[in-house]
């Protein structure tokens, strides 16, 4: 890396390699970005420079203004600020409009949760797998604009919903995996009324298959029980983990108390409840990693909410999954359990913020377009309501739509604005460490390397 060159004070090696760039980096398409201030997403450190990116990867990074940009497409940075592109690890893609709206947000990858409708319907489950993966195929050719994309299929459920796949058997299981494979999925997606022996058998068959299983969690089975089977991911807050929000057993009684727990949901939920901490440690044990996805559970306080009913976004979605939203808001609006909602919301932001400073990974998954949600703007909603619902830092909300996202795939070169690695992207007028909220100030955007959004009014080519 160049800087490494001057720390050393290597004059002749900076020499040659300045000369390389302006030998071999005058290729249409290669990016130059000025002078911008570059964001060390692990550190929170903040640095000038001069980032050159050639076929979809960055080439190198400069002092401030020392690369020249003869032929190259240059985006002046001066005074904005370049982060890595956003994850958004809990998505359901209805419709191929979704694609353009994750990167118009600076959402360079995410992670689709499964279903199987072949048309877009309510939201709250993705199309068939055949059609992600045509999608998916066009986007790494070049064909499509979108994001790196990692799919779940069609879920494994014990709820007989039609686009699910039983596992009421270990011969349902059998089939389940069979099909998912056939799909070409790249994990495994499980969902409510498991029973425990299709659950082991689903465990035994993801290890044999080495794809990760992921997912709602299956009453009334303990969650430290299922951490142990090797399910990679939590999603959502439900009965089995909301207990694990406090240790102290005064605020969980002012919980029950609040709720309207009666002595029968109080012999319900007690082995929960006694497995709360053992949760804690699971967690740490197994490396799992929970999805909060607080965007959608805090979509069910917002029927009153008309800015965001009214998002000029929501006329790019299908009108099936609008008017999913409006059916959800109406039920939302005529519940008799208002307070029962805020009191879980509540609970999940202090659950979040407990397995922040746990150091549980925490996974930035917004659900769209689940419930209102809005593929891209969603999931900055989510990296806003961690900081200031759930009272994370910035830099500590962003890692989990950054960092995390590419340690928990695996992803060598991804995630750092570094030699090396992958181009995706985003660069921002405001510094979202200083206001989570400036996460909306995008001038510019960049999928593996390539510009693909850009705010023209500032532009410079």
């Amino acid at each position: 890396m160049v800087g490494d060159y001057l720390k050393m004070g290597n004059i002749r090696v900076l020499f040659l390699s300045l000369l390389f760039v302006s030998c071999h980096l005058q290729r249409k398409g290669d990016v130059l970005i000025s002078n911008t201030n570059i964001i060390d997403i692990e550190t929170g450190k903040v640095f000038k420079g001069d980032v050159l990116v050639k076929d979809s990867v960055i080439l190198t990074i400069s002092k401030p203004n020392t690369i020249s940009f003869h032929d190259l497409q240059f985006i002046d940075g001066t005074d904005h600020y370049l982060i890595p592109g956003l994850w958004d690890m809990h998505v359901h893609i209805q419709d191929s409009t979704y694609l353009s709206m994750f990167l118009d947000y600076g959402v360079t990858g995410v992670r689709d949760m499964g279903g199987c409708v072949n048309i877009p319907t309510d939201g709250c489950e993705s199309v068939c797998p055949e059609i992600l993966n045509r999608w998916k195929v066009a986007m790494e050719e070049d064909l499509m604009n979108g994001p790196t994309l990692f799919i779940a299929g069609t879920q494994l459920s014990g709820t007989g919903w039609p686009t699910s796949l039983p596992v009421a058997t270990r011969e349902e299981v059998t089939n389940a995996f069979r099909q998912n494979l056939q799909d070409q999925v790249d994990f495994i997606k499980v969902y409510e009324e498991i029973p425990w022996e299709s659950y082991q058998e689903i465990a035994r068959l993801a290890k044999q298959h080495h794809l990760d299983f992921v997912g709602h969690v299956s009453e009334p089975f303990l969650l430290s029980d299922i951490l142990d089977l090797g399910q990679k991911s939590i999603e959502h807050i439900r009965e089995p983990l909301v207990y694990s929000f406090t240790d102290d057993p005064a605020e969980l009684e002012d919980f029950m108390v609040a709720d309207g727990y009666t002595e029968d949901d109080r012999q319900f939920v007690q082995p929960w409840i006694e497995d709360a901490n053992n949760v804690i440690e699971s967690f740490k044990k197994n490396q799992a990693w929970f999805t909060p996805t607080m965007a959608v559970q805090y979509a069910r306080l917002r029927f009153q909410d008309t800015q965001w009913i009214a998002h000029p976004e929501r006329k790019r979605m299908p009108a099936s999954v609008n008017e999913g939203m409006n059916q959800h808001l109406m039920r939302m609006k005529n519940s008799r359990d208002y307070e029962g909602d805020l009191l879980w919301w509540q609970a999940l932001t202090k659950l979040v913020k407990r397995f922040s400073n746990e150091n549980i990974g925490l996974l930035a998954g917004s659900d769209a377009a689940c419930e209102g949600g809005i593929p891209g703007y969603s999931l900055h909603e989510e990296l806003i309501l961690m900081v200031e619902e759930a009272r994370l830092s910035p830099l500590g909300a962003l890692q989990t739509a950054i960092i995390n996202p590419c340690t928990y795939f695996g992803l060598k070169y991804n995630g750092k604005i570094q030699d090396g690695y992958c181009a995706d992207l985003v660069l921002l007028k405001e510094n979202p460490l200083e206001n989570i909220r400036n996460i909306h100030s995008i001038k510019a955007v960049f999928k593996k390397g390539k510009v693909v959004r850009f705010a023209q009014e500032n532009s410079s080519n």
